[in-house]
């Protein structure tokens, strides 16, 4: 028999064994005729060669398998830029990618794709795009990894190829979910989907519906997460694909966690581990579940299982080069130091995340990394409040509301103790005689104040509208002083608390209702009587929770959970919400009758930038209670029209805390550089066209350099290493931009 058809048997024979997956048989195979495949040579020899190395790779054999690949590579190159050649490079770029040698792999993949385009091969050109977008995924290089894939798609449309275009708007989804462009992220995974089903790709389905339940938990849309999980998991079930089942786990332990259903996230992800371990035994997909673990267990304070969970998925998660899950651990551990009283060890891990997480790009993990660094008591009062307001501005960005909320409480919980350290007197907007006036100047707004007294003669509820930080709470308190001023003011975020931890904060329960039910518990009902329940979020309770709440507002009675006495009510009730509960009632996810019962008496609250003649009214309430302001000083004309011309996407909330964050930094600043303070608090996120690029630059570099002064508590040389810059730099600047690095504690 000639050598090529010996060699195109040979071919068959392996192509067939490694269609059924007989990984294992394709390898005996090729061994026992590998010296004759070597005596051969040339590119027949090769092709069946480079079959050989793709069976090791599927094994999991991968320095074998590069051995191999390189093998066929030796043996095809002779015969110039062909397309086995592009093929073969594909493969060696694959098994560099798995074996975390990243750089190699990414020389594999462009001299794959330079080989393709000689060729004129654009299906392999795009092929090539695609695992160079896949790799550069993997390092959490999103913008490079965007770009090859805008490229790759541009292929595919040339090609008029609907799988590739579906496959990659799935993974463009996936790219902006981590570079937290959510909104756009569910509109591509739900293209994904409805190209994949239409062109019968099953797979790619599963695929796109795991990653749009881990987007929308993001967002907290638990309920749509769930779903999109469930449905994911029928196909994971259909196809019994154990890696993807490993994944499905994974995001359903994490949604229960933040569900607060602890017990259930752990059983979840503990077979989810155990299913890892089993088919990938050390991986990034074993890791990211110990990451989870170690959480799950810092929250239940078993301390040295969380320590162990830790430890084990640093050593995957360090292999496989993966800063987000590095960066995340590394807070996690901050969080372990600190309960273990190992103060310097935290500080530093919590400045090591913060770093890690800068550089990964990913913006709502470094968030939730500097909430944590913020909430820590290892740091200085000034430098937690640099941390929180540094998350609540990237949670803002992402419209990721409910975490900007829980943020903007401990702003206000420390700000006011850190006012009251600095004078030993209770600050204005800290004191429980704090004026609740609603300051404004807009019609509508004092239409509505007018109206409130005889509102209040009513039993009727109050429905506040508007978008978050507009200041229904506060609106909420101005009325409850003014129609009851003496009774109690109780509030309640219907978004920050599970079912279940909702219905008995709201109604109560009596001793033995349920397992846990250890004493009596007064719900917030009661405890508002003769005064006034703020519902904040009500868009967000749940359906069950909705009938019981009409329930008590049509009898103004409630019976406690496990009790068989009423109790009467003497409550004003006020709702608020940033949703449009209309469209909610149209599609089930509010009760009609509800909805019609609280909007009786309704006011939508505009946003700021449509009221912008209220910025310096506000401007000059907020700075005079910070002390920035004296009582018959005015506001700089400079200041105020820098405030004016941002565009205020969280509100009066955003503008309160713009100034708290002006107030911190402002210790800083040497006399009569308020307003040049004012432009680094804004961050270039409002930039003057008048400004040149050098200005631009300037400005920036101001609020970095404070930033990193104050989380290094004024230490140059701790500043300047955050910065990567020599120590000399920071001085430099600091004399250049008349700033001062005293005044820290």
């Amino acid at each position: 028999m000639k050598r090529v058809e010996i060699c195109q048997s040979m071919k068959s024979f392996m192509a067939s064994l490694i269609d059924r997956k007989d990984f294992a048989g394709a390898i005996k195979y090729f061994e026992s005729h590998q010296k004759e495949l070597e005596s051969i040579g040339g590119s027949q020899a090769g092709e069946v060669i480079h079959l050989a190395s793709k069976a090791y790779a599927s094994a999991a054999h991968l320095p074998v398998a590069l051995k191999v690949a390189r093998t066929a590579q030796h043996m095809i190159v002779e015969e110039g830029d062909c397309l086995l050649l592009a093929e073969i490079f594909l493969t060696i770029g694959v098994i560099l990618r798995d074996m975390s040698e990243f750089k190699e792999a990414e020389k594999a993949f462009r001299d794959a794709e330079s080989i393709f385009r000689r060729n004129d091969s654009l299906q392999g050109q795009g092929k090539a795009l695609n695992e160079l977008a896949g790799l550069f995924f993997r390092q959490t290089d999103y913008g490079n990894s965007l770009d090859a894939l805008m490229d790759a798609i541009e292929i595919a449309r040339k090609l008029g190829d609907t799988k590739k275009l579906a496959y990659m708007t799935g993974n463009i989804g996936r790219i902006q979910t981590f570079t937290g462009d959510f909104e756009e992220a569910v509109k591509n995974l739900r293209i994904n989907i409805e190209l994949s089903e239409r062109s019968g790709e099953k797979y790619e389905v599963l695929k796109a519906y795991l990653s749009l339940g881990y987007v929308l938990m993001l967002k907290a849309d638990y309920e749509e997460a769930e779903k999109a999980l469930n449905d994911a998991y029928t196909r994971i079930v259909l196809t019994s694909d154990t890696r993807h089942e490993v994944i499905y786990l994974t995001y359903l332990g994490e949604l229960r966690y933040r569900v607060g259903n602890l017990e259930e996230s752990g059983e979840i992800l503990r077979k989810a581990q155990a299913l890892a371990h089993e088919i990938s035994p050390g991986s990034t997909l074993e890791g990211r579940v110990l990451r989870h673990l170690a959480e799950l267990s810092l929250s239940l304070n078993e301390l040295r299982n969380a320590e162990r969970y830790c430890a084990s998925s640093w050593v995957m998660m360090e292999r496989g080069k993966n800063k987000v899950e590095l960066g995340a651990l590394c807070k996690i551990r901050a969080m372990i130091a600190e309960a273990r009283k190992r103060g310097r060890e935290g500080r530093e891990l919590y400045v090591r995340a913060i770093n890690l997480l800068s550089d990964s790009k990913v913006r709502f993990e470094k968030a939730d990394a500097l909430a944590a660094a913020g909430k820590s008591e290892l740091f200085s009062l000034r430098q937690r409040l640099t941390y929180l307001f540094r998350a609540e501005e990237i949670y803002a960005h992402y419209r990721l509301f409910r975490k900007q909320r829980e943020i903007e409480r401990v702003i206000d919980e420390l700000d006011c103790q850190r006012l009251r350290q600095s004078d030993n007197t209770v600050p204005e907007s800290c004191s429980s005689d704090d004026d609740f006036d609603y300051h404004t100047t807009c019609p509508e707004i004092i239409q509505f104040k007018n109206q409130l007294p005889l509102i209040s003669r009513s039993d009727l509820p109050i429905l506040l509208m508007g978008e978050t930080g507009v200041g229904k709470d506060h609106l909420a308190r101005y009325y409850q002083k003014m129609v009851r001023p003496n009774g109690p003011f109780v509030a309640i975020n219907c978004a920050s608390l599970p079912e279940t931890l909702l219905e008995s904060e709201l109604f109560g329960y009596q001793k033995g209702a349920f397992t846990g039910a250890d004493k009596n518990k007064q719900g917030l009902l009661v405890a508002a009587n003769g005064g006034v329940l703020f519902l904040d979020e009500i868009g967000d309770m749940p359906l069950d929770l909705q009938t019981k709440l009409l329930g008590v507002l049509e009898s103004r009675r409630l019976i406690p959970l496990g009790s068989t006495t009423s109790v009467e009510l003497d409550i004003k009730i006020v709702a608020a919400t940033n949703r449009k509960l209309e469209d909610m009632v149209e599609s089930g996810g509010f009760r009609r009758d509800l909805y019609y019962r609280l909007s009786g008496v309704s006011f939508e609250i505009p946003p700021l930038r449509e009221r912008k003649e209220d910025i310096p009214v506000l401007l000059n309430l907020f700075m005079k209670r910070c002390g920035l302001l004296e009582e018959d000083e005015s506001l700089p004309a400079e200041l105020v029209r820098q405030f004016i011309e941002h565009d205020w996407p969280g509100n009066v909330r955003e503008l309160c805390n713009k100034v708290k964050r002006l107030e911190v930094m402002a210790l800083m600043v040497a006399e009569g550089d308020l307003v040049e303070l004012a432009r680094s608090v804004f961050g270039g996120e409002m930039p003057d066209s008048n400004d040149s690029l050098f200005d631009r630059v300037e400005e920036f570099e101001k609020k970095i350099i404070l930033e990193a002064l104050l989380a290094a508590q004024g230490n140059k040389s701790e500043a300047a290493r955050m910065l990567g810059v020599h120590e000399a730099t920071v001085r430099t600047k600091l004399k250049r931009y008349g700033l001062s690095s005293g005044r820290y504690n």
